[in-house]
């Protein structure tokens, strides 16, 4: 196959190695996800720049990514806002990737406990500096200007906490 032809059009082919029949394709998808519950994260990261999670009323655990209820206690969360500085608990180098951050490959991504949260929130890492990614290393939440916003995780990123 070469070009620009369509590999729908091509013929399958028998592939001894792996002992099945291959069929080239392609998928082209457009769609659009309701983020229901969910929605005032998602506006707040676009019109706020502010990162939202939830406190249980009953306990007092906080998650970021929000949940509507609490995993210890069920009871329904309530929104708060994140203060946005945490510590990095492990990261990896993205090659592949889908929608929003497919022109930024490769990229770094990592889990970063946000302070007072109960779990760890994964994020794009923009550090330069790849011996300074540690676990532990202090981070903080930054945004992409208000313009470029679209309410997507990729409106985040995390650069390292200078202050902290």
């Amino acid at each position: 196959m070469g070009g620009n032809e369509d590999p729908r059009m091509q013929p399958g082919i028998w592939s001894e190695k792996e002992g099945v029949f291959i069929l080239p394709d392609e998928w082209k998808l457009s769609y659009q996800v309701s983020c229901g519950e969910l929605s005032p994260f998602f506006r707040a990261l676009k019109e706020e720049g502010r990162l939202l999670g939830m406190r249980c009323p009953s306990c007092g655990a906080v998650y970021c990514p929000p949940r509507s209820w609490c995993h210890d206690c069920y009871a329904d969360t309530d929104w708060v806002e994140m203060a946005g500085t945490g510590t990095l608990t492990a990261w990896t180098t993205v090659y592949f990737a889908a929608s929003d951050l497919v022109e930024k490959v490769p990229f770094r991504q990592g889990g970063v406990h946000l302070d007072g949260a109960r779990y760890p929130i994964i994020g794009r890492l923009e550090v330069e500096e790849e011996e300074r990614l540690v676990s532990g290393a202090r981070l903080r939440v930054a945004f992409k200007p208000q313009e470029e916003r679209r309410g997507r995780v990729s409106d985040y990123y995390f650069v390292l906490d200078e202050v902290s």
